[in-house]
Formats: structure tokens, sequence, C-alpha cells
């Protein structure tokens, strides 16, 4: 019992809290893509690959009076992808949103900011939220422009097209 004690206060004093102060939030609302029809399992199609796609940091930057030296970091907050045809999605059985420099060839799976995995055909209807990764994207985002790429991989084939949208956001951190 003692040793079980112990070894819950030496966890409780060797954790840190991270007392990171968000400065702002950076919104990308409205990302639309369609996912095409008869994408089949067991190949990694590229659905959406914007090679061109805005940062708008300097826009937050000058909302909220700062510069990027105030920043420790920009990380993955929140995401989802919307059926705006209210599809269901069960057909998917895992996403990968990835961010990389313009100009890429390819997003890598270590450039990856958002995710979701093992979704299961009945947890799934028209809407799926994605998980944050622990990436700091300041390095991307503090450019003008980035690459974003989504990666489905799925369980059966895509039934038809289905226009869809891709919301996320980010915070910045001191």
């Amino acid at each position: 019992m003692l040793v079980a004690v112990a070894g819950i206060a030496t966890l409780a004093l060797a954790c840190k809290r991270d007392d990171r102060q968000r400065i702002f939030e950076m919104n990308y609302p409205n990302i639309a893509f369609t996912i095409p029809a008869g994408l089949a399992p067991g190949v990694i199609p590229k659905t959406l690959v914007l090679d061109d796609f805005s940062s708008n940091l300097r826009y937050y930057l000058d909302t909220y009076q700062t510069d990027t030296s105030a920043l420790a970091a920009i990380q993955p907050f929140a995401a989802q992808i919307t059926a705006l045809d209210f599809s269901n999605l069960n057909f998917i059985e895992e996403i990968s949103v990835r961010m990389c420099p313009q100009g890429s060839a390819s997003c890598t799976r270590a450039e990856e900011i958002f995710y979701i995995d093992r979704l299961g055909i009945e947890r799934v209807g028209a809407q799926i939220k994605l998980l944050p990764t622990l990436i700091d994207a300041k390095r991307l985002l503090a450019k003008d422009r980035f690459k974003l790429e989504i990666w489905f991989y799925l369980y059966r084939v895509s039934p038809q097209a289905i226009p869809c949208r891709l919301e996320m956001s980010f915070e910045a951190v001191r």
C-alpha cells in the first residue's frame, strides 16, 4: 500500500501541467470536396489535394495584434467531415488529414494533423469528428501557403459521389 501511495505521489510531482495559454483560434470552416463514387478498399486514394491552400495566419496575427515570435506553437484543435447531402459515410474505415509544404510530392504520415481510425460501420453517419494529433503546425502555418491532403481508408466501395465539407481549427498558444 505504501509503495502504491509513493508511486502516485511521484507521478503527481513528476507531471508538469501544460500551462500554455491560448492566444487565438484559427478556423478553416468550409473546405468543400467530393468523395468520388467507386473508390475501392485496399487502395489508398487521396480524395482531396489542395496544393495552394492559404494559411491566413497574417489575418489572425493582425486581428490579435501579435506576431509569430509570441507563438510557442499552433496545435490542431478540432475537425470534422460532413456529408452535405446527408449520405451515410459508413464505408469509411479511417481518415488521415495531412499538411505539408506547398509543392510537396505527397504529405507523409508524420505530417498528419487530424485522424480517426477504427470507425466501425455502425458508428458512422453523415458526420465524422476527427481527433487532433500532437503535431506543432506552426512551421507550416507560418508560411503563406501549404498543401492539404485527406486520405481515406475504406471498408467497402464508395457507393456514389458524395459532396462533403471539412471544417478544422487550430489554437495558437504561448
